[in-house]
């Protein structure tokens, strides 16, 4: 989950008021100007006190944040930034299917993880994650759902720059497969990843001879004395 606060920055001898958000693989900057610092072009990273110090393409940039302590965990991000796996949520040991996406990045990420990585429906599975580039792939959603766990969630992953796809698409597939779009966010700096999953419908349970029974012979009278509308 990206973390927000409000900040001071300066790049340079240029200095800004507004609002800075870690991300989970970059910072933005929100002011009279907007910046972006992507955490794998940062270099020498550095806590001071309440501040944030780095280098960006040679710029020295200073982010000074209203409490140490969010300072601290914003450098520790910075050191320690967020695997593929991470990003989407894997745990230790899960199941998690990988359909017609070659990244080496990220069967590494779920390597560290300990993963079981399959490439086929062979059986109950944590997470899928199905790369996309037409439209009809999304077809496979309705029978992919069907192996996930009741816990579990499809990432769908769309190149950005490819229009025989949409955000509307895959929102319009999950729907016909009785799934919701949970999360949004960067797969890579081309790549875009829609977390779709189940619903989670908190039902009431009534207890028998409580008052639920009492409420539904009730409402049984005064629905039997109610007028019929035509």
């Amino acid at each position: 989950m990206a973390m927000e606060a409000t900040c001071k920055l300066q790049v340079g001898r240029d200095q800004y008021d507004g609002m800075v958000r870690m991300g989970a693989d970059h910072i933005d900057f929100a002011g009279a100007t907007k910046f972006r610092f992507r955490l794998a072009e940062i270099a020498h990273p550095r806590r001071e006190d309440e501040s944030l110090r780095f280098s960006f393409h040679g710029n020295p940039v200073k982010i000074t944040i209203d409490s140490v302590q969010t300072a601290e965990k914003w450098i520790d991000q910075v050191l320690h930034p967020l695997t593929l796996a991470d990003k989407l949520g894997v745990q230790e040991n899960q199941t998690v299917l990988v359909s017609n996406l070659d990244d080496k990045e990220l069967l590494s990420s779920l390597a560290d993880k300990k993963a079981e990585v399959v490439s086929s429906l062979s059986g109950p599975c944590n997470m899928v994650v199905l790369g996309v580039e037409r439209a009809s792939e999304l077809r496979q959603i309705e029978s992919l759902a069907q192996a996930l766990r009741p816990d579990g969630a499809i990432w769908i992953i769309l190149p950005k720059s490819v229009r025989t796809v949409t955000k509307s698409n895959v929102l319009a597939a999950a729907k016909e497969a009785g799934l919701k779009q949970m999360q949004v966010m960067d797969f890579s700096d081309n790549r875009a990843a829609y977390k779709i999953a189940r619903p989670t419908a908190i039902k009431k349970k009534r207890r028998p001879g409580g008052n639920g029974s009492k409420q539904r012979s009730a409402s049984s009278r005064t629905t039997a004395a109610a007028p019929i509308k035509a």
